[in-house]
């Protein structure tokens, strides 16, 4: 059997939740390319589908502005990081 991991400090913690948060948003921003794409490629059909274009363009506005909300709390989050660790 394995011991467990020595605890973490808070600031290891912190650090590590501002690493998580990070690739997070990466992958955030990657699905919302993928959207951007799959729209892009709707919308040049000679007769695009416009319900399904809607729809990705409102799942698009939903993954950015989730991605903007993320960013403005990792930049929180490091903000204490820098001030307390």
């Amino acid at each position: 059997m394995t011991p467990p991991p020595p605890p973490e400090s808070p600031c290891q913690m912190m650090a590590r939740l501002a690493q998580e948060q990070a690739t997070s948003i990466g992958r955030t921003e990657e699905h919302a390319g993928e959207l951007r794409t799959r729209i892009d490629g709707l919308e040049a059909k000679p007769e695009p589908d416009g319900a399904q274009i809607g729809a990705l363009r409102l799942a698009l506005e939903t993954l950015e502005k989730k991605v903007e909300d993320d960013r403005v709390a990792l930049a929180a989050l490091e903000d204490v990081i820098r001030e307390n660790c």
